[in-house]
């Protein structure tokens, strides 16, 4: 699924609300926890744990989700967020 350019912050924000300290890989990296995917117009900025990325005048977000309601990964340009393992977030609330 691909999310419009004007709906980069509130998804980003939801996202990293509702994922903060899910451990992800970025790209290639080894497991961390999320901190944060942030968009400042068509800047994105993520970090998670020791490992942060800065992509500049991004011009896409795609979604992939592993059933109706689990994320499986964000790409943004090239740059892939991937969960260890695609959870329904109702299952883990308050867990994080």
């Amino acid at each position: 699924m691909n999310i419009p350019s004007g709906s980069w912050e509130s998804f980003l924000e939801s996202f990293t609300r509702q994922h903060h300290g899910w451990l992800v890989m970025i790209d290639d990296s080894a497991p961390q926890p999320l901190d944060e995917v942030r968009a400042s117009g068509r800047d994105i900025d993520i970090r998670a744990g020791s490992v942060t990325r800065h992509i500049p005048n991004a011009r896409t977000i795609e979604v992939t989700f592993a059933n109706e309601s689990a994320i499986e990964r964000l790409d943004i340009d090239g740059t892939t967020i991937r969960f260890r393992t695609a959870v329904d977030p109702e299952l883990v609330d308050g867990m994080v």
